[in-house]
């Protein structure tokens, strides 16, 4: 009797023992299925990272960043406000090609010399400071489609009777490393061309009477003028220029992105739109 009791408590054990190992097995499954969810859910894209998988896929000097080198003193181009932000047509321009590729906007302001060099030797994505492309730049940099056209002008006091003609007669003010530097220096020599870091203070010197006159862009001349009463612009006979975006070299495909989203804005008028609410400004 005892023996067949000791029977049937052994069956009653090995059943429970059973039971407890299923439940336990079926609670482990259930945790692991819940973690692999929860893997799987910690993996997936976050919500709105579709719009900057373009700029996480492009090769910047600061990752996430488009950093331009310009020098803000090229009104209505690049300028600075009030509040020392950098605005105008350019700095504008970048900011919507840079929300296209899903990158943010990195402005470093410096002379002219200085924007060129920083794209020039990688401190800077790309110099964009009323670039014109010319073929000695082409060396030096990987240029973007152009998308606006200027003339050199050249702006002097009124009244003082300064012409394309007479200009080798007189003192020429330019501002260092512009195509207006290089085209009177060609023509006139360097000994009546005097070369400023900055637009202003190639001003300041015509305004003193250490210069006569500025060779300079015309759109920049306009500007100028518009707020230094008492000067004047005079057309030169000087080849038109193409404005452009001159990129570190090597980086096609940054260019590439880059000439895709100006293709469209210059497409659906916004370029033109942008230049237009400047110029009159």
């Amino acid at each position: 009797m005892k023996k067949l009791i000791c029977i049937v408590l052994a069956l009653c054990m090995a059943a429970a023992l059973a039971a407890c190992g299923g439940s336990s097995s079926s609670g482990n499954n259930s945790t692991t299925a819940a973690n692999n969810n929860t893997a799987s859910a910690n993996n997936a894209p976050a919500a709105g990272t579709e719009a900057s998988a373009s700029g996480s896929s492009l090769t910047t000097i600061e990752a996430g960043k488009l950093t331009i080198s310009t020098s803000p003193d090229f009104p209505p181009f690049e300028y600075t406000d009030d509040s020392g932000n950098v605005i105008g047509i350019e700095p504008e321009l970048m900011k919507l090609i840079c929300d296209k590729l899903g990158l943010e906007l990195q402005i470093d302001a410096m002379d002219f010399n200085s924007a060129l060099l920083a794209a020039e030797n990688g401190k800077s994505d790309a110099v964009v400071s009323g670039v014109t492309v010319r073929e000695d730049r082409k060396a030096l940099f990987d240029f973007t489609t152009s998308y606006t056209t200027i003339t050199q002008a050249i702006v002097s006091k009124e009244g003082s009777g300064i012409t394309m003609e007479n200009l080798g007669s007189y003192r020429i003010g330019v501002q260092s490393g512009t195509t207006g530097q290089e085209f009177v220096e060609e023509d006139f020599g360097q000994d009546t061309v005097f070369a400023y870091d900055t637009y202003s203070l190639v001003f300041q010197a015509l305004n003193n009477g250490q210069v006569d006159c500025i060779v300079m862009d015309d759109a920049v001349a306009k500007a100028y003028i518009a707020s230094n009463p008492g000067l004047t612009m005079t057309n030169t006979t000087y080849s038109p220029e193409e404005y452009a975006f001159g990129f570190h070299k090597g980086n096609e495909a940054l260019v590439n992105a880059v000439n895709s989203a100006l293709a469209e804005l210059m497409a659906d008028g916004t370029v033109d739109s942008i230049i237009s609410k400047y110029m009159t400004e």
